[in-house]
């Protein structure tokens, strides 16, 4: 992932995502609502569970797994320290207490493809739009398996996949869809300059159209079950959309899939 896009200075694309006003509502209910109602039905319950929040970013879904849906504990691992004074910030203004030192939530840094985690330490792995993003998935995986103990489960989601409409994660900025398979790097960064005006900014959000890995969702099946998961309940997020001239002859089922959400248990 690129430094610049991911890291928790205020011209960060993590930082300007998170100060949007339906950003909250999107991570702290949207985000933890589906991940209980998907493992809910497969007996899978995130209350009473120790659950390790991959990729955790602003640390908005963390806290949310924690109070809303009542996990027993809750580590929010990602490769930047989360801004707590932000978070606070965040709190305070949509209502809610900041975090106190009595609860059992915590934020820790951790390498690309290393987890600083002990072997069968969690209960639920949860990856929220995490793996479009990461180089080469698998070693990740592989750590994702480690520390989840026998009978836990993983919980990952992917919105925006890459050939999808909005696949760029830059859909702000573009009026039509599908422009960045049909828009080299150079043209993308050069309408990014054009669209926004200050330059740090254009900067990080081209490093988070450029950290995009493309994976589609039949590579991250492969991936998955070579890490050693076996893939339990899918469901591939869609929608109509427009198909430009252009993109006439790309296959459907390339274009479609909007998005995915997966649990996935150890082989072993």
């Amino acid at each position: 992932m690129a430094d610049r896009a991911f890291a928790g200075d205020e011209f960060s694309a993590v930082r300007w995502h998170a100060n949007l006003p339906e950003w909250w509502d999107e991570h702290w209910g949207d985000a933890v609502d589906e991940v209980v109602e998907f493992l809910r039905p497969e007996g899978i319950e995130v209350s009473g569970s120790e659950v390790l929040d991959l990729g955790c970013g602003d640390g908005i879904i963390s806290l949310g797994l924690l109070r809303r849906a009542g996990a027993a504990r809750v580590v929010g691992c990602d490769l930047f320290e989360v801004d707590r004074p932000f978070l606070a910030e965040k709190c305070i203004e949509h209502g809610e207490p900041p975090i106190s030192e009595s609860e059992a939530i915590s934020f820790v840094v951790s390498d690309p493809t290393r987890l600083p985690f002990g072997d069968n330490s969690f209960d639920v792995v949860t990856a929220w739009s995490v793996f479009e993003h990461v180089l080469d998935p698998r070693p990740l995986l592989r750590e994702v398996v480690r520390v989840l103990r026998p009978e836990g489960v993983v919980f990952l989601q992917i919105w925006p996949l890459w050939n999808s409409e909005h696949g760029s994660h830059l859909w702000t900025w573009f009026d039509q869809p599908f422009q960045h398979l049909m828009l080299n790097k150079d043209e993308v960064r050069e309408h990014l300059e054009e669209k926004i005006p200050d330059e740090d900014l254009a900067s990080a959000m081209f490093d988070l159209y450029r950290s995009c890995n493309k994976i589609s969702i039949d590579e991250l099946q492969m991936a998955m079950i070579d890490a050693g998961l076996f893939l339990c309940k899918v469901d591939v997020v869609s929608s109509s959309f427009h198909v430009p001239r252009e993109l006439q002859r790309i296959p459907l089922s390339k274009l479609s899939p909007a998005g995915i959400k997966i649990m996935a248990k150890r082989l072993n």
